[in-house]
């Protein structure tokens, strides 16, 4: 925040060194802290360091002499330094009686507003700045609204005028422009009353009469005084020959606001006076609306260029031949009605072009073009005419053009969209479907027109019927009209045969985006040749390029390539390619997993499935990184692989079991493991079967621990059946860990020592670690809380022996949780915040929800309750997306605590009680046990004590059945106090005197001593 104070600062002393007691005074507002000047001094390097990164050289802070900093930038750089540049130049078109101008000037110096400025910082400075940028702005709207009404447009000011003053009523400069314009439009009755309401105001808020300017013009109006009529001609739009045969702008034209500030910006600085032809090339995918862009910027441009409006369609992409740049010419010369015969060669229709328009101001929009040199002979030579280009390509041999890329519309322009063509009345009530459709339609606006009008014309559809209609079509194009895809079609015609077929096969592509590496293996070629036909694509807006080497289609380009993929290449052809494919990413993730996970004891990949050309990585960083970028790709390899290609199901979640859990993918890991386990048991590999079944039980221990058990259970049996020690081990560990999660401490310990006596047998320290980390949870349940610290500690110092990060994430949040269950709130802090570190550099989705829930309560616990449900309210959020159910809960019950504690009841109990219905899903004793005393406890607060007594006796039954001593004795004290408060005072004594003595047992003298004590209170001494 004091760096982007110390830009606002340098920005605002417009070009003006600034001394470094000033920085520090306006940054710290006027108090300054004793290292004040070595901050500074480090927010400047970093300041420097990010303008370079972002801007280059065209603006740099430098120090012209020793404690005096300059922002040094090109002033078209800087939006302060246009907004004064472009004010002057209107005041001086104005000056010169050229209103017209000076209008279209003081409205792109209005298009650079961005709502109200500084706003993040509340220093004095700031303040003061906002004030003087907030009048600047009044100014320049009121110097172009007293221009339009000298030029007689009225009419289009009421609106915005009427807007302005229900803004602010009391501004007398805009009611009198308000006025003034009601009485021109022959609306005198609603002028009057409008001075009427504005002294009324006055008076009664300010005690003051109207300024004499106002009193004036009411006197005059009131007298019909015909020289308020009077306005002068627009000599610049004057022009009624003028040539122009511009197609009409669609009424349908939605959104772009930012694109065409562009537009409008570019005519300001070619009104500013250079001496080069401004010429813009809007390029984009197919059907994106380049076009509609254009000649909304030919419409918002008309009055600028008074001698004409020219537009040529170049049929590049049409099922027409394209434009021949002669052919084009004497187009251009016959709409400017140019006198004399057409010339015959392209030179000398070129020239006269440019010496017709050289005396001229004109705009010529050339549509659809193909290449550069379609669009040269074309050009006015005259820097006072403006050219806007469409096309496909970026057209980048078109030297001095800048280039407007045109992506699809925002959601809320998509939105938008639909709703202006399938009318409001359909749409209004059904947000969130709305949002789906344009989603599904990839916010393509030419898709968005078809299907708008197609739904308003289908009086029995409804959102979520044509929503359906687009997520289950076998081809979405199907459910668009055939414009759609000749928009793609036109463009795929044009590229080379290589780029055809790499068009092809990236669309087989199941991933989010693909690298050169995956493009390389769908087609089977080499590097230097995909690479040219990637280029072809980039550059036809087939493909787009967000980030460095990463390509990614538009879904419809995507259905496309499908479709004429479908149509061109063999099935055998299809599936070789994909094949190569999925043998690229399963031979790079073994390779990555291998270095990034090195505890892991990977099975080999049989030789058939090596990709020889897969990435080698150096080190477990490097790793690390590729599966995290990886990450939405190999999901999306490994579910397809899972329904099309056995072979590789069966391998996929081996190679990926670690990173599964990392990310949290529950549900989906579950998917993939099924479709493991049946191709594994189809094909008869009993020894990867066994392992597949060990990775399948951890995944589904704390979701469905029956089958969790019956997966560890067929593993045991066959790493016995194969004398494997260490998979015996592993299995083991998978079986404690569904008995615990299923209720059955006792027997999940027994489990568990067995595992851990093999795993030191035969030395996994990996495996002893994660064996105690379970154990140590299942005796914190059974109220052994020494022996659980006791566990953890060990299982830390073997995790840091190993250098195993994701081990010290769980092991320290594990310690931060005994902290915490203790009341040592700043030591448990220390040990969550360790742990998020490490989380934090891993990227672990599901260690960091949980970090998030625990900090919550550490700060639910120390009065901070926002910053509680702000963490609480993140962590639910990723448990959600990742399908964790567990997470879920355990967030859902921890924000059901600190709604109680902050006497927020009725919250509370929703979120008590949607943590029971999800722990009951999961078949989860422990939190369910934990849900129904939270409710339990709301409703006990809020009076109603006979739910109270019931949930509380259900939350016993639960906690006796599942040995959990701990939850037993909340219960009973829960109990004691509902009983003591219905009257029942033998039974209070009775729950009483069971919860004292388990809390006894499990060492928790807090929670005993505060009982006894209201025992106490009540005359009750226990027994």
């Amino acid at each position: 925040m004091k760096e982007r104070c110390v830009l606002a600062v340098l920005i605002h002393a417009r070009g003006e060194p600034v001394t470094a007691e000033t920085l520090m005074d306006r940054v710290w507002d006027g108090h300054p802290p004793r290292t004040a000047l070595d901050t500074l001094h480090s927010y400047l390097s970093r300041l420097r360091g990010r303008l370079n990164r972002a801007v280059g050289d065209l603006a740099e802070v430098k120090r012209p002499s020793p404690g005096l900093y300059q922002l040094r930038a090109a002033p078209d750089a800087i939006d302060l330094l246009r907004f004064q540049k472009l004010r002057t130049e209107a005041r001086a078109a104005a000056e010169r009686s050229e209103r017209g101008r000076a209008i279209r000037l003081l409205r792109t110096t209005e298009a650079l507003w961005r709502g109200e400025p500084l706003t993040e910082f509340g220093c004095a400075w700031a303040a003061s700045a906002r004030a003087r940028l907030i009048e600047d702005h009044r100014l320049v709207r009121e110097e172009r609204i007293r221009l339009e009404l000298e030029l007689g447009r009225h009419a289009d000011l009421v609106g915005e005028l009427q807007e302005l003053a229900a803004q602010n009523p009391l501004a007398q400069k805009v009611i009198c422009s308000l006025m003034l314009a009601l009485y021109r439009c022959g609306r005198h009755d609603e002028s009057l009353a409008l001075y009427l309401t504005t002294r009324r105001l006055l008076k009664n808020g300010q005690g003051i009469e109207p300024g004499l300017e106002l009193r004036e013009l009411h006197e005059r109006i009131l007298k019909q005084d015909r020289a308020l009529l009077e306005t002068h001609r627009d000599t610049e739009a004057d022009s009624a020959a003028a040539p122009n045969n511009l197609p009409r702008v669609t009424r349908d034209f939605t959104g772009r606001a930012a694109e065409l500030r562009i537009l409008l910006a570019d005519q300001a600085s070619s009104d500013s006076g250079t001496a080069s032809l401004p010429l813009t090339v809007i390029h984009g995918m197919p059907g994106v609306g380049k076009t509609a862009l254009a000649l909304r910027a030919g419409y918002e441009l008309r009055t600028t260029y008074p001698d004409g409006m020219f537009y040529l369609d170049l049929h590049a992409y049409s099922d027409r031949p394209p434009h021949d740049p002669a052919e084009a010419l004497a187009a251009l010369l016959q709409a400017s009605e140019s006198p004399g015969p057409l010339p015959d060669s392209i030179d000398e229709r070129a020239a006269k072009w440019r010496q017709w328009t050289a005396r001229r101001r004109v705009l010529v929009i050339l549509d659809n073009a193909r290449d550069s040199a379609q669009v040269l002979p074309l050009l006015p030579g005259a820097p006072s005419c403006r050219v806007i280009v469409t096309s496909r390509n970026r057209l980048a041999g078109l030297d001095g053009a800048t280039s407007l890329f045109l992506d699809v519309l925002s959601q809320a322009e998509a939105a938008a969209l639909f709703t202006r063509i399938a009318g409001r009345a359909r749409l209004s009530v059904d947000a969130t479907a709305l949002r789906d459709v344009v989603a599904a339609c990839g916010c393509h606006p030419l898709a968005l027109q078809w299907l708008a009008s197609r739904f308003r014309h289908r009086d029995s559809w409804d959102l979520h019927h044509l929503l359906d209609r687009l997520t289950q079509a076998a081809d979405p194009l199907e459910e668009f009209d055939d414009a759609v895809a000749s928009a793609f079609r036109f463009s795929y015609a044009e590229l080379s045969d290589p780029a055809q077929r790499l068009f092809r096969l990236l669309a087989l592509h199941p991933g989010p985006d693909i690298t050169l590496h995956a493009a390389i293996a769908l087609t089977g070629l080499d590097a230097a040749p995909v690479r040219k036909s990637l280029e072809a694509l980039l550059d036809g807006h087939l493909l787009e390029e967000p980030i460095r080497d990463r390509y990614r289609f538009h879904d419809l380009g995507r259905a496309f390539g499908l479709q004429i993929c479908s149509e061109v290449e063999s099935e055998a052809v299809r599936r070789q390619a994909v094949d190569r494919l999925f043998d690229y990413y399963l031979t790079a993730t073994h390779r990555a997993a291998h270095l990034a996970h090195p505890s892991r004891h990977p099975l080999p990949l049989p030789p058939e499935r090596e990709y020889t050309d897969a990435p080698r990585f150096t080190d477990a960083d490097e790793a690390t990184v590729w599966l995290s970028l990886e990450r939405a790709n190999l999901l999306a390899v490994a579910r397809v692989s899972a329904a099309e290609s056995p072979s590789h199901a069966a391998l996929f979640p081996h190679a990926l079991a670690t990173s599964l859990k990392l990310w949290g993918t529950w549900g989906i890991a579950s998917e993939l493991y099924d479709a493991a386990v049946s191709a594994l048991r189809s094909r008869g590999d009993r020894a990867a079967l066994a392992r597949t079944l060990v990775e399948r039980a951890e995944v589904s221990a704390q979701r469905q621990h029956d089958e969790a058990q019956q997966c560890a259970t067929e593993a045991l049996a066959l790493f016995q059946e194969f004398d494997d020690p260490h998979g015996c081990a592993d299995a083991l560990l998978q079986q404690g860990r569904a008995h615990l999660a299923g209720g059955r401490g006792d027997i999940a310990l027994r489990t568990l020592d067995e595992a851990l006596a093999v795993y030191r047998t035969v030395g996994d320290r990996s495996g002893e670690a994660e064996c105690l980390n379970v154990q140590g949870a299942a005796l914190y349940y059974a109220g052994r809380y020494g022996d659980a610290l006791q566990n953890v500690r060990a299982m830390l110092s073997l995790y840091e022996a190993l250098q195993d990060e994701a081990g010290q994430v769980k092991a320290l949040n594990n310690l931060g949780e005994y902290e915490f269950h203790q009341g040592r709130y700043d030591e448990a802090r220390h040990y969550y915040e360790r742990s998020l570190a490490l989380a934090q550099r891993r990227g672990a989705r599901q260690e960091l929800a949980i970090l998030d829930t625990n900090l919550g309560a550490v700060f639910q616990a120390t009065g901070r309750t926002d910053r509680a449900l702000a963490c609480f309210q993140r962590a639910l959020d990723s448990h959600r997306a990742g399908h964790d159910a567990l997470g879920e809960v355990n967030v859902l019950i921890s924000m059901g605590t600190a709604y109680a504690a902050t006497k927020r009841g009725r919250e509370a109990l929703l979120h008590f009680t949607m943590a029971e219905e999800v722990a009951r899903g999961i078949d989860n004793a422990y939190e369910r046990q934990r849900a129904l005393l939270g409710m339990a406890d709301v409703q006990r607060e809020s009076g109603r004590l006979g739910d109270a007594l019931t949930l509380f006796e259900q939350a016993l039954d639960i906690a006796r059945t599942a040995d959990f001593p701990l939850g037993s004795a909340h219960a009973l004290a829960g109990l004691t106090r509902t009983a003591l408060l219905l009257g029942h005072v033998e039974r209070a004594r009775r729950y009483g005197d069971q919860a004292i003595a388990l809390y006894g047992s499990l060492e928790a003298e807090t929670e005993a001593e505060t009982l006894r004590s209201l025992l106490a209170d009540q005359g009750l001494t226990g027994s």
